[in-house]
């Protein structure tokens, strides 16, 4: 079986699709996949699925999406209910538990190459970094849990990952400018500067990637745009690391030794 959350989610086995179609049931098993291997408390799945607002049937209705889970899983899997409520999704106290190993759901896979990628950005081997977080990032197919309505529990979950893919991205852009990839590292830039109108670091990178292939206005304009945008929405100003790194680009004869520190080392 393969179970993935970084995106919509979706269970397959042998590559057949039997992710649930019926919402709530959907919704109950996305709980139990971001929190797999953890006990996902009954009170915690009515919250969830009811809004926290359970009627008085929603505890026989919890116990029938489960059993109809457990079905699925054992229909595509070849095997019976009895094995899956013993084996997958086992009920532990006033609760469930999704039991999956790492390569049975992508979040583990994805965790381990990027955490592999940082060790290798730490020694310096930026070019190996940037492709071992290409194929972390090749994982995501859209926003988690897209296909699901989001309780309050889910919400977190998703932001979580979302905030992991983030931080991915980000990585991927400092191992494609240490790499001296500069119009890579702007393409990405540009599009996390999009996404993240108020982020300073992904700002600074895109300032980094653009002073670094010689188009110094060009970095210089992001770094207004930024300071008006929070100035205007927030009322405060960039922090100092993204002020000095403009302070820096402004200067005719800026400091090389700062500027290859902060990723930005120019062809000029």
């Amino acid at each position: 079986m393969e179970f993935r959350v970084l995106g919509p989610i979706d269970v397959r086995v042998q590559g057949r699709d039997v992710t649930p179609s019926a919402p709530k049931q959907r919704q109950v098993l996305a709980l139990l996949v971001a929190r797999a291997n953890h006990r996902v408390s009954v009170p915690a799945l009515l919250n969830e699925v009811w809004d926290g607002e359970p009627p008085r049937t929603a505890t026989t209705a919890l116990q029938t999406y489960i059993g109809a889970i457990r079905k699925a899983l054992a229909t595509a899997s070849g095997t019976g209910a009895r094995e899956i409520a013993d084996h997958r999704l086992v009920t532990d106290g006033n609760g469930y538990v999704l039991r999956l190993a790492d390569d049975e759901w992508d979040r583990p896979r994805f965790e381990s190459l990027v955490l592999e990628a940082r060790g290798l950005l730490e020694r310096r081997e930026a070019h190996t970094a940037g492709e071992v977080l290409g194929r972390a990032l090749a994982m995501w197919r859209g926003a988690p849990f897209c296909n699901v309505r989001h309780g309050s529990r889910l919400t977190a979950q998703a932001r979580v990952l979302n905030e992991a893919h983030l931080a991915a991205c980000e990585a991927r852009i400092d191992a494609l400018l240490l790499c001296r990839r500069f119009q890579e590292a702007i393409g990405a830039a540009v599009a996390l500067v999009g996404d993240h109108p108020y982020h300073e670091n992904v700002h600074a990178q895109l300032m980094r990637a653009l002073y670094a292939s010689g188009r110094r206005a060009a970095a210089l304009e992001v770094y207004q745009s930024l300071r008006r945008r929070m100035t205007d929405d927030l009322g405060i100003p960039p922090s100092p690391s993204t002020t000095t790194l403009h302070h820096v680009m402004l200067q005719d004869s800026p400091d090389q030794t700062y500027l290859a520190a902060a990723g930005a080392g120019t062809l000029l």
